[in-house]
């Protein structure tokens, strides 16, 4: 279960207004109506904040809710053989998190957050009755356990490659594309994330990232500053990532 420190993280906001959040299209919102929208309020169980390094969920604990990110990035986790952390993904402004519990009926992961995060806790069983009633709701749910998988196919091929340039490259355009869909700039990078985290779920280490980020910045691919990252040639960043270059 969540402990006590990690309750200590969540600051309650007021709750959200469907129709007029600006992440409702890459939530359950997606033509949901008018009518739908208002519905889709009361299966809102609460919003709050989450402060750098707040547990918004443990692997085991329960499954009752999805979340939806409003704001803010959270990485996902677990404990490998040896106890060391291993980073299975990370979840910005529009993803929904918790996905995984739905067949378990348990949390498979942990969810921290990186930065303060405002995140909508969506109440599971309420979500599907209200899916029972409202295509577009239905329709987005079944996208986004689609998209899950999707994410989980993505990061295993990347997983596969040897070279850790074409792994970095490859994450890179992932997240430039993620930003896209999100009507961000996706040439203009600020990676929530620290190279150590960064290396875990490239299962590297943070020298080889390191070295791996100063390779792209010499080829002027991607201009590196700390965590901001400038994409100055995508074309080059695809081949790279295609292993063609």
């Amino acid at each position: 279960m969540l402990t006590a420190n990690a309750l200590d993280n969540r600051k309650v906001a007021p709750l959200p207004l469907c129709p007029s959040c600006t992440v409702r299209e890459l939530c359950f919102g997606q033509g949901a109506g008018r009518i739908g929208l208002q519905q889709l309020d009361q299966v809102i169980e609460r919003r709050f904040w989450l402060e750098p390094g707040g547990l918004l969920y443990c692997i085991g604990d329960p499954f009752k809710s999805l979340y939806a990110i409003r704001s803010g990035c959270l990485k996902s986790s677990l404990r490998n053989a040896t106890g060391r952390e291993q980073v299975a993904g990370f979840h910005i402004k529009g993803d929904i998190v918790g996905v995984g519990g739905i067949s378990t009926r348990n949390y498979i992961l942990t969810l921290t957050a990186l930065e303060r995060s405002d995140v909508c806790e969506i109440h599971f069983d309420r979500l599907e009755e209200l899916a029972h009633r409202i295509p577009s709701v239905n329709h987005r749910l079944v996208e986004i356990l689609a998209r899950y998988q999707e994410r989980g196919y993505v990061v295993g091929l990347l997983l596969r490659e040897r070279s850790a340039d074409v792994r970095l490259a490859g994450f890179l355009l992932d997240f430039s594309r993620r930003l896209a869909a999100r009507d961000c700039d996706p040439t203009s990078i600020k990676l929530p994330m620290s190279r150590s985290d960064l290396a875990s779920h490239l299962a590297m280490n943070a020298s080889t990232i390191s070295k791996a980020f100063a390779r792209l910045n010499q080829r002027g691919i991607a201009r590196v500053t700390g965590r901001a990252i400038k994409l100055a040639n995508m074309r080059e960043l695809q081949a790279v990532a295609a292993n063609r270059a």
